[in-house]
C-alpha cells in the first residue's frame, strides 16, 4: 500500500472538479428516483461532461475553404462536444505570422478558443481536451505539424503513422504525446 505523498499538489481546476463531482454526488444521492430524471445527473450549463467551462471547448478554426481533411477534423472536434466556427482567411500564412507560428509547427488549419489556446493541425480531441483540463505552465497551445496519415481527417483506410503532439511554448517546442496507434487517440 502506498501512502500519500503529503507534498503532491492538486491544480485549482482538479480540486475544483472534484468538489464538483463530490457536490454532484451527494445531489443526485437525495434525488427522488422515481422522478423524471430518474438515472440521470446534469452538470452546469456551463459545464462540460469533461469538467471543462463549455467556453473553453468554443473554437474559431482557420483554413483553406477547400481543404476536406480540415472539414474533417472539424467534425471530429464537434463529435467531441467542440463548438467549432470557421473562417476562410485570404492567406494562411497571415494567420501564421499573426499568431507567431514558426514553419516546423505549421499544418493545414489554426484553432483557437477564446482563452487564446491554439491547435494546429489533426490534434485528437482527446489530446485537446487533456490540454485544456490542465495546460502547462507556458504553453501556447498542441500542434501535429503537417498532416499525418490516420489523424483525426486524415483517415485512409487501415493506414497510419506513427506522429507526435507538440507542446507549443514561447521557446522550443517539445512532445507532449506519442501516438503510437489509432487507439492512442481515442477519447
Amino acid at each position: 500500500m502506498t501512502t500519500p505523498n503529503p507534498r503532491a499538489r492538486i491544480s485549482r481546476r482538479g480540486l475544483l472538479l472534484l468538489t464538483s463531482a463530490g457536490a454532484m454526488s451527494v445531489l443526485s444521492a437525495c434525488a427522488d428516483p422515481t422522478g423524471p430524471s430518474a438515472g440521470h445527473t446534469s452538470l452546469p450549463a456551463d459545464v462540460t461532461a469533461d469538467g471543462l467551462d463549455a467556453e473553453q471547448l468554443t473554437m474559431t478554426v482557420y483554413k483553406d475553404e477547400s481543404c476536406g481533411c480540415c472539414g474533417g477534423w472539424v467534425t471530429h472536434a464537434e463529435e467531441h462536444g467542440f463548438t467549432i466556427t470557421t473562417k476562410h482567411p485570404d492567406s494562411l500564412a497571415s494567420v501564421w505570422q499573426s499568431h507567431d507560428i514558426g514553419l516546423d509547427l505549421q499544418s493545414c488549419h489554426l484553432a483557437s478558443n477564446p482563452d487564446g489556446h491554439l491547435f494546429i493541425g489533426h490534434v485528437p480531441a482527446r489530446h485537446v481536451l487533456e490540454y485544456l483540463a490542465d495546460p502547462p505552465r507556458g504553453a501556447r497551445g498542441l500542434s501535429v505539424p503537417a498532416m499525418p496519415v490516420g489523424t483525426p481527417g486524415m483517415e485512409q483506410g487501415d493506414r497510419f503513422d506513427p506522429y507526435s503532439v507538440m507542446l507549443i511554448t514561447d521557446g522550443k517546442p517539445r512532445v507532449f504525446a506519442r501516438i503510437a496507434t489509432p487507439a492512442d487517440q481515442e477519447v
